[in-house]
């Protein structure tokens, strides 16, 4: 919390002295610098006891009355980046990721307004960081594509170590890799069971997903370097190899190993799954 200090200012003039109309004069000018100081100390007051009401609204789960707490202290103090952080938390815990209402989708908006413009002040490095990643969560949820990997690769440079970034940029590769598959197949008609067969279909799918298909298990390893039992990490890693697949269909043999290791990956993750489930059952030791 924000300490606020008060400075006691003290000014002395003799009655008696021959030049006391010299010093009351003086006097009134440092008492009208006394009343700006203090006016400007009071609005900066204001903005730290709207700063305080805000995150108690937010600590009890009212985001909006926290937003609008947060606005009044910008009003009063709008270099406060403290404020500005806050108040994009507060749009972001309203918004409802699926809900594509126009309301819902401008929460989300004003969010990353608000942080794109701390990235733009001085904050610290945990704030430009964590505004960063935000930008990025925002706009996958938004299916804002190009944004969310233009701020997941920020985030990146940010904090390398970071397995969640790699991982989201997975999600973003596979998601975009999954359309064209799925309109191919039903372009021709295809049930779960049949594979495409038409050279020509698999490589023109090839040419769509690739990139897609190669980058997104690419940022899988990554994450999965970081934080190898990272079961949802492993089941992702299983669809791409399935994605892979699909358009290997010109390609027996390389097709046959994807699918095996698409296996491979589902075994892993319901290993790993399981043995996070018996660690949180153990009793303390």
């Amino acid at each position: 919390m924000l300490t606020i200090f008060k400075n006691t200012f003290g000014v002395a003039a003799s009655r008696q002295s021959r030049r006391g109309r010299a010093r009351f004069a003086l006097a009134c000018v440092v008492a009208f610098a006394i009343g700006a100081s203090t006016l400007a100390f009071a609005q900066d007051k204001s903005a730290a006891e709207e700063i305080r009401a805000g995150i108690l609204a937010y600590q009890f789960s009212n985001y909006q009355g926290a937003a609008e707490h947060f606005q009044a202290a910008l009003k009063l103090d709008p270099a406060s980046t403290q404020a500005r952080v806050l108040l994009a938390n507060s749009y972001a815990q309203q918004y409802i990721p699926g809900d594509e209402s126009a309301a819902n989708t401008e929460l989300a908006t004003q969010a990353i307004g608000e942080f794109k413009t701390v990235l733009k002040d001085d904050p610290t490095d945990q704030q430009r960081y964590r505004s960063t990643v935000s930008i990025a969560s925002l706009s996958l949820n938004l299916k804002r594509w190009d944004d969310a990997r233009e701020y997941y690769m920020k985030a990146i440079e940010l904090d390398p170590d970071d397995a969640h970034n790699y991982f989201s940029m997975g999600i973003i590769d596979w998601t975009l890799a999954y359309p064209p598959r799925v309109k191919m197949r039903d372009d021709m008609h295809l049930n779960d069971s049949e594979m495409i067969s038409d050279p020509a279909a698999c490589v023109s799918l090839r040419t769509q997903n690739q990139h897609y298909v190669e980058d997104g298990m690419q940022s899988l390893e990554k994450a999965l370097q970081l934080q190898p039992d990272d079961d949802d990490a492993m089941v992702y890693m299983n669809l791409f190899y399935r994605e892979r697949a699909e358009y290997e269909c010109d390609q027996p043999d390389a097709r046959k190993a994807d699918l095996k290791a698409a296996d491979e990956w589902v075994d892993k993750a319901i290993a790993a799954k399981k043995a996070k489930a018996e660690k949180t059952t153990e009793p303390p030791h």
